[in-house]
């Protein structure tokens, strides 16, 4: 979407606007922007100021006489290349500073007449500007302008269907790009990196591309570019089929551009929502939005776009079985392709007319139409107009009898078809969306305790000043008192559904840590076949951890399978060197009670790192879940070395354990969350001489 240039060209004009405005509050009479901007002119005693007036006075027009913009910039780029000119026959080293400023001022004029020509659709002279832009900004090895010359003719290669090109120019852009500081520009990239994959047909990498881009311009509050990727993003799902996520995605898009009075991704955002409606069959809407789309074009002056409008104006009336209305608009289609060299909507509009003349039994018509457009589409690499115009193609065949040629385009539709939508394809487009709301809420989380910590800071503030006016007005003091008071109970109970969420996510990583020991050791020992169990084993229990890890409660049956899970993994690290009994009381529903996530992990953990593993035989494990009451209880039993000889070995190791602390503080927690006592007792084992042999933890919670 060749929008971003024009945002770009709308933050130079703010900047010059600054410095303009500065020099009228100055002055003793009030003037018109028109005048100051002569007035400066005149004064201006530089040629290197005059640029820049006229720079100002070129921005003036951004929507429009678009001649009036290409006449200004062209002035300034007469003087620029006139002075360097003169500086080349001057020559020395000395003028090696004037001369990188000049043609910087001449690459930017380059590049607001090559975008201007571009919107007129004039590709050629568009080119022409882009290149010789480049070509200046590689001789002063300028890479923010390397970069934005390069994005341009990017932009127009993929407007012409030459997507192998526009991939080759884009990604220069961002290689120069990434090379910069300016983060937003680098966002730009990629929206247009996913742009020209999103014409090929690779919906999942232009999503990919889209989503990065959203990321950067959110945290920079870019509400226009914003605009655009939702936009972008909606017509995504729109190729999946999915029209009610397309239309949320082009709502947002819309709301946005109407409050920022952005005309161009107004107008996209109504031909797209208009493409909606005629799939959905209600036409009249569709065509409401279509022609508003029309309508906003034309008052811009620009025709890229006004060949979608038409082609999607046309299918509404094609549905309405209309075709003579609906030929009407596909030949205004293809009119306006041919005038912008537009090779993708050549291809898709001949399509449509076939299609036409396919309807009408017009057959010879038709396959002359439906093969020119093939031509075309084939040579762009733009799958979804092939994927239409092979099905018309085979279409008119079976008409004229051709079954066997009829079979063939069938095939290829099919097989393109299926390479453009698939279940996988589309579940790997959501898992993108879904992680990243994911890592937006994961950063709000963030910003939330931030918050919390300001506004508890806030309330000691105001307390202070309570206490200072208590004397003069106690009644109101009160009132206020209890107003705060209750504020603070509500932000007492987020922090320790925070702290709660925190302690979960302490317990996560060292969980991971002490499984990820064990793919060590494989990989030392080279034992292939183990590792590559233990990792297949490891990936399905980290995703039961994270998955556990976002919720508050997990039922006892999910409890069960980590545990088995976790204890299937240690056995094989340790190398069955005890083994385990899970007990789950007959009476329990175990799906139907409810308990914290990861509850019981750390004593299990505990049993094996500190009592079974120092056995010098096989030793045995026992978990066991029973109902008394209403309370759910835990035990958790092994015939390990006993605490005592533990914490000697653990002392000569220097190490120290921080699963039992993790659990005491989480069960602190939870007492305060559910106002009921969580009973902990730990005790030692000992056989008939009095040696220790092992220890038993009995854990009782409430069931949830």
């Amino acid at each position: 979407m060749p929008c971003y240039t024009k945002y770009r060209r709308i933050f130079s004009l703010l900047v010059m606007v600054l410095l303009l405005w500065n020099l009228e509050a100055s002055g003793s009479k009030p003037m018109t922007k028109a005048d100051s901007l002569r007035v400066e002119y005149q004064n201006a005693k530089t040629d290197t100021a005059r640029i820049k007036i006229l720079f100002k006075i070129g921005y003036q027009f951004l929507n429009g006489p678009s001649d009036s913009l290409i006449f200004h910039f062209r002035k300034s780029l007469e003087i620029a290349e006139k002075n360097l000119q003169r500086i080349g026959q001057a020559g020395g080293t000395k003028n090696a500073e004037l001369v990188v400023t000049y043609k910087k001022l001449a690459i930017r004029a380059f590049i607001e007449i090559g975008i201007e020509y571009f919107f007129q659709s004039n590709y050629p002279l568009a080119l022409e500007n882009f290149f010789k832009g480049l070509e200046f900004s590689e001789e002063i090895d300028d890479i923010d302008l390397i970069s934005e010359c390069a994005s341009e003719i990017g932009i127009v290669y993929k407007n012409q269907g030459k997507y192998e090109e526009a991939l080759k120019f884009d990604n220069k852009a961002l290689k120069y790009a990434e090379m910069g500081t300016d983060t937003s520009w680098i966002a730009s990239c990629f929206v247009n990196n996913g742009s020209i994959y999103y014409q090929k047909g690779s919906y999942t990498v232009a999503l990919k591309n889209y989503l990065k881009a959203l990321k950067i311009f959110e945290l920079l509050g870019h509400n226009k570019r914003i605009e655009a990727c939702y936009l972008n993003i909606g017509k995504v799902y729109y190729e999946q089929n999915d029209l009610d996520k397309a239309m949320t995605y082009f709502r947002k898009a819309l709301d946005i551009a109407i409050l920022e009075n952005e005309k161009t991704g107004e107008a996209g955002c109504y031909l797209n929502i208009g493409g909606i409606f005629s799939d959905k069959e209600q036409y009249d809407s569709a065509r409401y939005y279509l022609n508003k789309s029309v309508e906003l074009s034309r008052e811009l002056g620009y025709k890229h776009g006004l060949d979608d409008c038409y082609s999607y104006i046309g299918i509404t009336y094609l549905k309405e079985n209309k075709l003579g209305e609906a030929l009407e608009f596909y030949n205004k289609a293809l009119k306006i392709s041919r005038e912008e060299d537009d090779r993708p909507g050549i291809a898709e509009s001949l399509g449509n007319i076939a299609g036409i003349y396919y309807l009408q039994k017009q057959y010879s018509k038709a396959l002359n139409k439906a093969l020119q457009g093939l031509d075309i589409a084939r040579e762009s690499g733009n799958l979804p107009i092939m994927r239409n115009v092979y099905k018309v193609v085979s279409q008119i065949y079976e008409a004229m009898g051709n079954q066997t040629v009829a079979l063939k385009y069938f095939k290829l539709y099919s097989r393109v078809k299926d390479t453009l939508f698939n279940d996988g394809k589309y579940r790997a487009i959501r898992e993108l969306e879904a992680k990243f709301e994911t890592e937006k809420k994961e950063q709000q989380l963030a910003l939330l305790k931030e918050q919390s910590r300001v506004q508890d800071l806030k309330i000691i503030q105001r307390n202070r000043m309570m206490l200072a006016f208590l004397f003069f007005f106690i009644l109101a003091a009160i009132a206020i008192y209890l107003y705060f008071r209750n504020k603070r109970l509500k932000s007492k109970h987020k922090n320790i559904e925070l702290e709660q969420k925190l302690l979960r996510s302490q317990m996560n990583p060292h969980f991971i840590f002490n499984s990820l020991i064990a793919i060590q050791s494989f990989i030392y020992n080279n034992d292939a076949i183990l590792a590559g169990d233990y990792l297949a084993k490891f990936a399905d229990l980290v995703r039961k951890i994270l998955e556990n890890s976002r919720i508050e409660s997990i039922t006892l049956e999910n409890e069960v399978k980590t545990i088995e899970l976790y204890l299937e993994l240690q056995s094989l690290r340790f190398e069955n060197k005890f083994n385990y009994k899970i007990e789950v009381e007959s009476e329990i529903d175990p799906q139907k009670i409810k308990l914290p996530p990861m509850l019981a992990q750390p004593f299990i953990e505990n049993a094996i790192e500190h009592g079974l593993r120092h056995r010098q035989d096989k030793g045995f494990l026992f978990i066991g879940f029973n109902k008394i009451e209403n309370h759910l209880k835990l035990t958790v039993e092994d015939d390990g070395i006993g605490r005592e000889k533990a914490k000697e070995i653990e002392r000569a190791r220097k190490h120290k354990s921080l699963a039992m602390a993790i659990v005491k503080e989480r069960i602190d927690i939870l007492s305060k969350k559910f106002n009921e006592r969580f009973i902990l007792r730990v005790e030692d084992l000992y056989d008939d001489s009095g040696k220790a042999a092992g220890t038993r933890i009995v854990f009782e919670i409430p069931c949830l």
